[in-house]
């Protein structure tokens, strides 16, 4: 499974059918990197800025705890 997808899958337990463009825009805003381009080596960084964008989308807790999933990926 490609790193994209790993990521993608656990931002659809939390958004829904709007985890994907969520995904991308963190991706290039976050990361400067097209979403499909992450690697594993990316995840920490981007658990870190995909949980304060989605505070405003989400409950904190939620936010935080997808944030963490992201991140502790390996």
């Amino acid at each position: 499974m490609k790193p994209y997808d790993r990521v993608l899958a656990i931002a659809k337990y939390y958004l829904g059918p709007a985890a994907e463009s969520f995904l991308t825009r963190q991706c290039l805003v976050g990361l400067n990197k097209d979403a499909a381009k992450i690697t594993a080596g990316d995840f920490k960084a981007l658990g870190a800025w995909v949980e304060v964008a989605a505070c405003r989308f989400i409950e904190i807790p939620k936010a935080q705890q997808m944030g963490n999933r992201i991140a502790v990926l390996s």
